[in-house]
């Protein structure tokens, strides 16, 4: 017997596997989705506890969309064993491109703040139940920081505002003597103030007093991070480059050196006196002079480390950029990583593979992978890679593309091979180098063809399964931000600003089909009669159609959004659409209207979305990971084990191997529970036998 249920949560959700024994058949909305549990994880740019009760809170930031950003605030009442969602007011009562959480603060009462990076402060009366705006008097809403000072009271850093005081319930800018407005950083000592700036360094405030520059010894003007020991003997400022100490109350500083200096340092705290750290490279803890450092990375596998905070009963968490949340019971000596229902990864690609994997390209976080049973998600592959590009091949192998930006602004970008369902991966250079790899098509057997863009501006083919590339003639002119390929083997590529390009196949031609200076395209697809649809980044609607294969492109005027980031036209040419605003569309009319179908997406926005090999939908949802419908959009051939489209001696003996523990190919597997109850056993062999027998 093969038990399914500890995988996938099937008693939660047994509706999600239930196949109708009938022939092949199509089946649209209402569709409810449900999270696969992940990728967990991502950017933790604040933490803050509830001295009173007790409770986590923890701060997300992720890519809402192009070039925009989003965040979330997660609650844990188990010291981080388990994380809750609790900021859906975000996306109400604030505008959800703008809402990066940069800071979380708990004062005595119990009343949470949160600074977000563009929708100024959210406030919880109730322990992040339901939040609001609280932005009264506040004219900076890009803030950086929240604070409670030892007094109790209420401050936030604004990155062009300065320094802001909550009176009562309205705030008013606290900004005397300031020479910088740039604030990032709090921190409060006995009797004084601090904040630290971008470019003005630290400044301090004694209480009832004007702001004065703080910064003798201070040889790098942009703070990242202040923190100040319970009696302010301690205060250390963190820089892009360095540590800064001071003992005698900000009246001077110096460096305290380590193998971190030269580098971006975030953040710091005390560890029985001696001080742990947060930088681009990790975690570091010193001895209690803070002369002798070595590496705090045991258990620690993420990237940057953007805040810590301490329980003040021996605990300490760290928030990374890239792997979510770790904790340490030890002192810093060990960490575990503590995501269990934390989300905040931007999945920008997404394929369900013939035999049954789930492979999530992320926004800068590189490549996960689960399966359609739902096991725990393995990952990152290609870390920190921003994946734009990934398909399977009709042979098997899956080719992913990325564009990373490296410091100092230098473009990076890949074709990758993976023969393993993307646990491996193989970078394919031979050919031009380039900086983004944004689609493949598949012509025949080992031939691959790749767009690209940013520096190349080309399409590259290959017939030794991407191992040697050469450039198609004549050449697009343009850059390529997706790529598509039509029965006839014409290509079509969107661009930026440059409209949708075809590549005639017989005439080895190019064509602009329009949309040139108006918009970008992330997604073009193709329907069974040939009509293309296009996908558009804002300023024009988000879907196009053209019913004469690609010439003129208008607009489906009914389409509720102007950003199509993903189409999937299924084998009946229903469309589904995911949008950065409206969540996900459907339309069985070609375009003509459509229904929203968000039933169970915590966030608008979807970037990513796929048929998989089971007949469900997967999407990729801004900052929450990856979801699956409820229900088959396509239901399969009940008793088609091996997917040829027919029932037969092959699919009985895939069936008993299943049944034996002989076969584990997760598509195989979920397809033998021919029952649905969550499990593939005897109670599913009488239905074999039906669809042997077309009973």
């Amino acid at each position: 017997m093969t038990n399914l249920s500890s995988a996938f949560r099937f008693s939660a959700v047994a509706a999600v596997l239930q196949l109708t024994v009938a022939s092949l058949c199509m089946a649209g909305p209402p569709i409810v989705w449900q999270s696969l549990g992940g990728p967990e994880g991502g950017s933790v740019y604040a933490l803050a506890r509830d001295a009173t009760s007790g409770a986590l809170y923890a701060g997300t930031g992720y890519q809402h969309g192009y070039n925009r950003n989003a965040g979330s605030v997660f609650k844990s009442t188990d010291n981080g064993d388990h994380w809750s969602y609790v900021s859906a007011d975000f996306f109400t009562a604030a505008n959800p491109i703008n809402t990066r959480v940069r800071g979380l603060a708990v004062n005595a009462s119990g009343l949470v703040f949160a600074a977000l990076e563009g929708a100024g402060v959210m406030r919880s009366v109730n322990g992040g139940v339901n939040w609001a705006t609280f932005n009264t008097g506040l004219s900076d809403l890009s803030l950086r920081a929240v604070a409670i000072s030892l007094a109790g009271e209420v401050y936030a850093a604004g990155a062009t505002g300065g320094v802001f005081h909550l009176v009562g319930a309205a705030w008013s800018a606290d900004n005397a003597g300031l020479g910088n407005l740039s604030a990032r950083a709090l921190a409060f000592g006995p009797g004084y103030m601090l904040v630290g700036t971008a470019g003005g360094g630290v400044f301090k405030r004694m209480t009832g007093g004007n702001w004065a520059a703080a910064n003798n010894g201070v040889t790098d003007l942009t703070i990242n991070g202040l923190y100040a020991s319970a009696n302010g003997a301690r205060l250390l400022a963190c820089t892009n480059t360095a540590l800064f100490e001071s003992t005698d109350h900000a009246a001077s500083w110096h460096v305290l050196a380590g193998p971190f200096s030269g580098a971006a340092v975030w953040t710091a705290c005390e560890v029985n006196g001696s001080i742990l750290l947060g930088t681009a490279s990790g975690l570091y803890v010193s001895d209690v002079p803070g002369t002798q450092w070595v590496s705090a990375n045991n258990g620690y596998t993420g990237a940057a480390c953007r805040v810590l905070l301490s329980d003040g009963a021996g605990s300490f968490l760290a928030g990374s950029f890239d792997e979510g949340v770790f904790r340490s019971t030890d002192g810093a000596q060990s960490w575990t990583q503590k995501n269990s229902g934390l989300y905040g990864r931007t999945v920008l690609r997404l394929v369900v593979t013939s035999k049954g994997y789930v492979v999530a390209g992320t926004n800068l976080q590189g490549i996960f992978r689960s399966d359609v049973l739902g096991t725990a998600w393995t990952g990152p592959m290609l870390p920190t890679r921003n994946i734009f590009a990934m398909a399977e091949s009709p042979w098997g192998d899956l080719f992913a593309g990325n564009y990373t930006i490296l410091p100092g602004g230098i473009p990076d970008g890949h074709a990758w091979r993976s023969s393993d369902d993307g646990l491996n991966w193989t970078p394919l250079d031979n050919g031009p180098i380039v900086s983004m790899v944004s689609g493949f098509a598949f012509p025949a057997a080992q031939q691959v063809i790749c767009s690209t863009a940013w520096g190349v501006n080309s399409i590259r083919t290959s017939v030794t399964n991407g191992d040697q590339w050469s450039l198609l003639a004549p050449p697009p002119g343009n850059e390529s931000y997706c790529l598509t390929r039509n029965a006839a083997g014409d290509l079509f590529i969107g661009s930026e600003g440059h409209g949708v390009l075809r590549f005639n196949a017989a005439a080895q031609t190019w064509t602009n089909l329009g949309l040139a200076t108006l918009s970008q395209q992330f997604s073009i697809a193709i329907n069974s009669q040939g009509h293309v649809f296009v996908g558009n980044d804002g300023n024009i609607k988000g879907v196009y159609k053209s019913t004469s294969n690609g010439d003129g492109l208008a607009p489906l005027n009914s389409f509720p959004s102007n950003y199509g980031y993903v189409i999937v036209c299924l084998p009946n040419d229903d469309l589904y659409v995911g949008t950065r605003d409206a969540g996900i569309q459907y339309s069985n009319n070609g375009g003509a209207s459509w229904t929203t179908v968000n039933t169970g997406l915590p966030v608008t926005s979807c970037q990513a979305m796929t048929l998989g090999a089971d007949g469900h939908l997967y999407a990729g949802v801004a900052g929450f990971g990856v979801y699956r419908s409820s229900a088959a959009v396509v239901s399969p051939l009940v008793g088609d084990i091996d997917g040829d489209g027919d029932v037969d001696d092959a699919d009985v003996t895939l069936f008993a191997n299943v049944l034996l523990g002989a076969e584990a190919m997760p598509i195989r597997v979920l397809r033998s529970d021919l029952s649905g109850d969550g499990r593939a056993d005897g109670g599913d062999v009488t239905l074999m036998t039906h669809a042997l027998i077309g009973a």
